[in-house]
């Protein structure tokens, strides 16, 4: 026996039943945290806070004992985070994750494989490149296709600003940027998006050596899609200032609205214009498996290059994100040998070929067993489900007469907030104590606890969101939740007309 089994997985029996108590252990916390979890979120103020992590975050000289560890899981950690899988929380775009893709967790750590060569990840390369294919098959994307595993959406668009600047400085001004570096024409190249579109655009384009200054943002319609209309003039506008259009981003499922921009009639322009088209469907890339709603995306095929995340509305653990391209030679464009890693003459699939990462996740076995346990047919009704929800949700809104919902939902994002009673003469005033109340609405039903919703502007107003990814949501829970919000409103609006009484006494 030596010293150190007991901490490892191997064929020493002590080792093979510490990973068996640590993993019941955890697995028995978990389970019955969540069989007495009211609600989704347990908050804890600054000074105690700051002692808790004063009392377990520190680093001893010996290790503690199991109940000492447990009882720092259960009482710090599964205590007072907040519990995505509550259908109380429908603030952003996390979603609950599956059990499926829990149980993938368990093998991808313990096998601990880095996905960038063959020779380290042998069987998990060719799953990844299989789950990838068949993610293809339903975009309807050509053979010359592929695609690679990401962190996620960050990195994805990254990816794909990178490879459209890189293919653009190639064929038009015959420089190899990888090799070469950026042509003095590089400080000219232009990107387009919706004003909604997130806000990686910018960040990609700030880390890609272009500035965000090269970002123009399109306004949007009333649907909140890219208008493109206005995009055919920017690009037009662009062109006159001796500039170059290279790249447009589409947003397949804005973080606010939800909302889809036509893919079908930018193609058409960035065909005709030559303009490499990305698809952000980080989002709304889960409607490729839709029963009801694919037709939504239905030119998803059309873009260049596409980022789709796992990890909001697939139901996978974070983080798990993929890209594609429609022509797979772009690849080449980031594609560097190592002899020790990928060598050129190596004629066995390298994921790093196709990566920006090294070392990376077998992350694409959690969707892989997902889609096992669960069928398209099954994983496409929670889909739909959540939408149905949405909608019958916004619907209610509407019919309130204190809400002012903005909109009606696409997929499953709904942005509306309070409308108080107390007027104001001065519409300046009216719109500070508007947008003053529903923030604090906001910070006081996360502090509660009970409910967990997101806040946002739009137009100078502030306002609430529920992001209802969770299939486990119900419309009359839903309704339940929503006279929180409204009462809650309706004692602060009493607070403000008893403020107002007793300064008008007070002014005699």
């Amino acid at each position: 026996m030596k010293p150190f089994d007991k901490w490892f997985l191997s064929s020493a029996s002590n080792g093979l039943e510490n990973f068996h108590q640590f993993m019941t252990e955890t697995v028995e916390i978990v389970k019955n945290y969540y069989k007495s979890l009211e609600k989704p979120y347990e908050h804890i103020g600054g000074e105690d806070l700051k002692k808790n992590i004063e009392r377990y975050v520190k680093f001893e000289y010996e290790g503690k004992s199991s109940d000492a560890i447990l009882a720092s899981l259960k009482d710090l950690v599964m205590k007072h985070s907040l519990h995505i899988s509550h259908p109380g929380a429908m603030a952003h775009l996390h979603c609950p994750p599956i059990i499926p893709a829990l149980a993938a967790e368990v093998i991808i750590s313990a096998l601990n494989q880095s996905m960038d060569s063959w020779d380290q990840s042998p069987i998990a390369t060719y799953i990844e490149d299989g789950v990838i294919k068949e993610i293809i098959k339903e975009i309807n994307y050509p053979k010359s296709s592929s695609g690679v595993f990401t962190s996620g959406g960050t990195q994805s668009n990254y990816m794909a600003l990178l490879l459209a600047r890189n293919e653009y400085c190639a064929k038009h001004f015959s420089v190899d940027v990888s090799k070469q570096g950026l042509p003095v024409e590089a400080k000219k190249l232009r990107i387009f998006c919706s004003e909604k579109a997130h806000f990686t655009v910018q960040q990609s384009a700030a880390q890609l050596g272009l500035g965000m200054d090269s970002v123009v943002s399109i306004k949007t319609n009333e649907h909140h899609e890219i208008c493109t209309d206005s995009l055919y003039k920017e690009i037009e506008k662009v062109k006159q200032q001796g500039n170059l259009p290279f790249a447009v981003v589409a947003t397949i499922g804005t973080t606010d609205f939800g909302s889809i921009d036509p893919l079908g009639e930018i193609s058409k322009l960035t065909g005709r214009e030559n303009i490499w088209l990305h698809a952000d469907a980080a989002f709304g890339g889960a409607l490729l498996f839709s029963n009801q709603y694919r037709y939504l995306i239905s030119n998803l095929k059309e873009a260049d290059s596409i980022t789709i995340d796992f990890h909001k509305w697939f139901y996978q653990p974070v983080s798990c994100g993929a890209f594609f391209v429609k022509n797979a030679t772009m690849f080449e464009q980031i594609q560097l040998h190592a002899d020790y890693l990928n060598p050129e003459e190596d004629t066995h699939l390298h994921l790093v070929d196709r990566s920006i990462q090294t070392t990376k996740r077998f992350d694409a076995l959690k969707v892989w067993l997902t889609f096992q346990a669960l069928g398209k047919q099954e994983f496409g009704d929670m889909v739909d489900y959540t939408i149905k929800t949405a909608k019958q949700t916004a619907n209610y809104l509407q019919k309130r007469t204190d809400a002012e919902a903005l909109n009606n939902p696409v997929m499953n994002a709904i942005v509306f907030r309070y409308q108080p009673r107390v007027i104001y003469m001065d519409d300046q005033e009216q719109l500070v104590y508007e947008n003053g109340i529903n923030q604090t609405i906001q910070q006081l039903l996360y502090e509660n606890g009970q409910l967990i919703i997101a806040k946002t502007k739009f137009e100078g107003k502030s306002y609430l969101k529920l992001t209802m990814l969770n299939p486990l949501i119900t419309f009359d829970e839903t309704v339940k939740r929503l006279d929180e919000v409204f009462n809650l409103g309706k004692e602060l609006d009493k607070k403000e007309e008893r403020l107002r009484e007793r300064s008008v006494i007070g002014s005699f």
